[in-house]
């Protein structure tokens, strides 16, 4: 599903009358997504109501001829003029080389060989009777030495060899001759050549222009007529000229997402990036049609199916790199490197193999993310659960699926994000998380014991510190029937220090029994509590209270954090009715005579440089790429080598 949003824009179009002939000018601004700013610009240019010319330039100017025909350039015109796919394309050209009117149809190369016979081969078109004259005209008048292609090594650009006629072949192998011949010639035909007018207009301080073309010379466009530059002729004007303007219209327009690409466009991005060789090209884009990633629409445009679509979705999310050009060009560089004799064939070999290696033992072990999403688009799961929350990339409402393992699933961006499994999953007060803007989650056990933390979905599934598993202890696993609050990092594990809901905010202490944090659970009231976020360790703090919360002062005893608790005014444990205490739950006396601890074997004091889960011996949490030792890419990008 697109998430593309048309976006409202407005432009000024203005209207002369110059010798008998309606002329537009075009707005130097082109366009305003401000309707009030446009509105005031129509207003100024119509109060003024004449228009002055300020410049006028003319300058000739060249469209070359094509250099010589290779693989790639027949395929995209097979494909945008011809409606033939590449499979087909390359299937009718080999049957016009088997039969002798087109030399060899799979060549990378643009540059003519020097021995190349251009006469011998334009003397056989001569008395073609569909270019025979433009051809005989040509050799009685000289043709043009071609244009510098590239010469890949391989096979000479593809040329004509026979003179036929549209009843000698079918109407595919026809079309796809006629062009070949039609490029040949074009590649020996004179430049075209042409002349550009401009003129610009200045009228109440705005700037309006019109451009003119002149074809001075057709050249190859004679012969090669959908290359041809459009003529428009524009009326004399004058520099310092004045002219009454007829009228300004505001155009109300609306933005629009790209088009899909069509096959050609495709192919030149294979080009560009090296995917592929003009033999395998057309295998790639036949097989993505064959095994319905795209289905190929009106002009030969390529929309991609929900299962092409999903699919990508899953390497995006396990390995990104598989969705991107970089591999095949970089193998494709090293390749051409080995043929050069400038890298070693062994080696290379070896180093691609590790690579590839390592690269799908990474996949199969993520491999459960690709089932989930698979599962989530194509089987009824999809259109079950419930909305939630709001997800931080398209800003619209994920559902809910509670059936195990309970997840959300975004319908608009495709994505799967898992939840901490047998508890109930609730929005926190419509609050996000200011490191995605994915809207916080409670999650709660079940029982007057159970353990509640709030969690990022995408914090949770993809924590932006590294290591958030091997710091705090989490049991972080990848299969499916086993995901749990471990699986990924809640607020409770967080260690973003400004964060309202991470740990370094609402830590208190270090746990007894393991090397967690004590945090306090932000729901738990009227019966506050402290959950370890490691273990099982429940530490209950004054019952009854109104209010119990974390303070930015730290006990200098102990390191652990102040927290402050408001009292019931009708149960306040405090002399006089005072209602308001802060205070260690470790040094305090009083506070730590009101605590109870369950699953425990014991709460003391314990008066060492341990603060709210610096456990002995770990580090602190490190930013991406950030970690004193060398990081090594569990999935090895073929990037940065």
């Amino acid at each position: 599903m697109s998430t593309f949003k048309p976006e409202k824009f407005w432009s000024l179009h203005t209207y002369i009358l110059q010798s008998g002939y309606e002329v537009q000018l075009e707005w130097e601004r082109q366009k305003l997504f401000d309707l009030e700013a446009a509105t005031m610009f129509q207003k100024i240019v119509m109060e003024d109501g004449i228009v002055e010319v300020t410049e006028i330039s003319e300058k000739q100017e060249v469209k070359s001829r094509p250099s010589g025909l290779n693989t790639v350039n027949l395929l995209k015109v097979a494909s945008s003029a011809l409606g033939l796919g590449p499979q087909i394309a390359m299937q009718v050209a080999e049957r016009l080389y088997t039969r002798g009117f087109i030399s060899y149809p799979r060549t990378e190369s643009t540059a003519y060989p020097s021995s190349f016979d251009f006469k011998g081969t334009l003397g056989e078109l001569a008395y073609n009777p569909t270019w025979g004259d433009f051809v005989r005209t040509l050799l009685a008048r000289g043709y043009q030495k071609p244009r510098v292609g590239t010469d890949a090594g391989d096979h000479p650009p593809i040329t004509p060899m026979l003179s036929a006629t549209e009843d000698m072949l079918d109407n595919d192998s026809w079309g796809l001759y006629k062009y070949v011949c039609q490029h040949f010639i074009g590649t020996l035909s004179p430049d075209c050549k042409y002349s550009r007018t401009k003129v610009v207009f200045s009228i109440g301080g705005e700037s309006f222009h019109c451009v003119g073309h002149r074809i001075l010379e057709k050249g190859f466009t004679s012969i090669m007529p959908w290359l041809a530059i459009n003529e428009k002729n524009l009326p004399q004007f004058r520099k310092g000229e004045k002219i009454e303007v007829m009228r300004v219209e505001l155009y109300e327009g609306n933005t629009t997402p790209p088009d899909y690409l069509s096959e050609s466009e495709l192919i030149s991005f294979m080009e560009k990036y090296g995917i592929g060789t003009d033999a395998s090209i057309p295998v790639h884009v036949n097989n993505i049609c064959e095994r319905n990633y795209v289905k190929v629409q009106a002009g030969r445009k390529l929309v991609p199916t929900p299962l092409g679509i999903t699919l990508i979705r899953g390497y995006q999310c396990i390995d990104p790199d598989l969705c991107l050009p970089d591999i095949r060009s970089f193998i494709e560089q090293q390749l051409t490197l080995v043929a050069k004799g400038q890298a070693d064939h062994i080696c290379v070999l070896q180093h691609v193999l590790q690579q590839f290696k390592q690269k799908f033992s990474y996949f199969v072990k993520q491999i459960d993310k690709m089932d989930a999403l698979f599962e989530a688009q194509f089987s009824p799961v999809a259109n079950s659960g419930r909305v939630l929350s709001k997800c931080g990339k398209c800003l619209r409402y994920m559902k809910y699926i509670s059936s195990q393992p309970s997840r959300l699933y975004c319908n608009t961006c495709e994505e799967i994000y898992y939840l901490p499994q047998k508890g109930t999953i609730k929005l926190y007060k419509e609050l996000t998380c200011p490191l995605d803007n994915f809207e916080l989650l409670i999650f709660s056990r079940p029982g007057p014991e159970g353990k509640s933390f709030p969690l990022c979905p995408y914090c949770y599934n993809t924590p932006p510190f590294e290591g958030i598993d091997t710091l705090f202890g989490g049991a972080k696993t990848g299969s499916l029937n086993k995901l749990g609050e471990g699986v990924g990092m809640p607020c409770s594990l967080c260690p973003h220090p400004t964060c309202q809901h991470s740990m370094i905010t609402q830590g208190v202490c270090a746990c007894p029994e393991c090397s967690g944090t004590l945090v306090l659970d932000p729901v738990s009231a009227p019966k506050w509590r402290l959950n370890c976020n490691t273990c099982n360790c429940l530490v209950f703090l004054p019952q009854g209270a109104h209010r119990i919360s974390t303070t930015r002062d730290q006990c200098p005893d102990c390191d652990s954090t102040i927290i402050e608790v408001d009292f019931n005014k009708k149960t306040t444990p405090l002399e006089d009715g005072a209602t308001l205490y802060t205070g260690c739950i470790l040094c305090d006396e009083f506070l730590h005579s009101l605590l109870e601890m369950k699953h425990g074997k014991s709460f003391f004091r314990r008066l060492s440089s341990r603060g709210r889960g610096r456990g002995t011996g770990r580090d602190g949490p490190r930013g991406r790429g950030r970690g004193t030792g060398k990081w090594v890419d569990p999935k090895m990008s073929f990037r940065d080598f």
